[in-house]
């Protein structure tokens, strides 16, 4: 239990921190001492890039803690649940691809810097982002769910063949964080985007948890049939 309890408590501050840095105020704080261009130039570089840190830190710091096995799949079955989170990552990278790898790490918005060129403010949340003509880029995993970068998480955690006590403390708590931060990403979308973020929680992708298209025109068929 003490494990477990120190595990989330420390899964618990690396969550505040991420929140916190990523809060409109630390962005503002950011642009008021270094300027709004050199801010959107290097905050979302600087933001992942504390991210991986601080994640590293927090697996080190479990690493230490004792442990206990909760279970073990050997076998065939092991390797579906590897499988499943290979799907996961597989997932992870296609929700990127709106969006562009290089733009969410903030590489190419350095390099625009670097080039004299206009910089682009860094992403609103980890929703569809706007495109040039206005409309907001919801393609790949974004037709599935509406925040398919959160979600990612729980195939890869959740799918492992060893849990242990430490890892069982560490998912619930990031599994809510996720679900919780997706909450607070929808408000901030709408703010920002909203009659064109509305319509599309309205058309049917589910907020969280995906499901393909097929069964979502199958649903609103269903509904409208009704």
């Amino acid at each position: 239990m003490k494990t477990a309890s120190r595990m989330a408590g420390a899964t618990v501050a690396f969550a505040l921190l991420h929140s916190a840095l990523a809060s409109r105020a630390a962005k503002q704080a950011a642009a008021a001492m270094a300027g709004e261009r050199r801010a959107h130039a290097a905050y979302r570089l600087f933001y992942v890039g504390q991210s991986l840190l601080t994640f590293s830190l927090l697996l080190a710091y479990g690493s230490r803690l004792p442990t206990r096995t909760l279970y073990r799949v050997h076998g065939p079955f092991a390797l579906l649940l590897r499988a499943g989170q290979a799907a996961g990552c597989a997932h992870l990278l296609a929700a990127t691809r709106p969006s562009g790898l290089l733009r969410l790490a903030g590489w190419r918005n350095l390099q625009e810097y670097r080039q004299g060129l206009p910089v682009a403010p860094g992403p609103v949340a980890q929703g569809p982002e706007q495109g040039p003509h206005g409309a907001l880029q919801a393609a790949g995993p974004f037709r599935w769910s509406r925040h398919p970068l959160n979600f990612t998480g729980m195939p890869i955690f959740w799918l492992t063949p060893h849990m242990t006590t430490r890892r069982l403390a560490f998912n619930l708590v990031s599994s809510l964080y996720f679900i919780l931060g997706s909450l607070h990403e929808e408000a901030r979308l709408e703010a920002a985007y909203g009659e064109r973020y509305r319509r599309y929680q309205r058309s049917g992708v589910p907020f969280f948890w995906p499901r393909p298209p097929a069964l979502q025109h199958a649903q609103q068929g269903a509904r409208h049939g009704d």
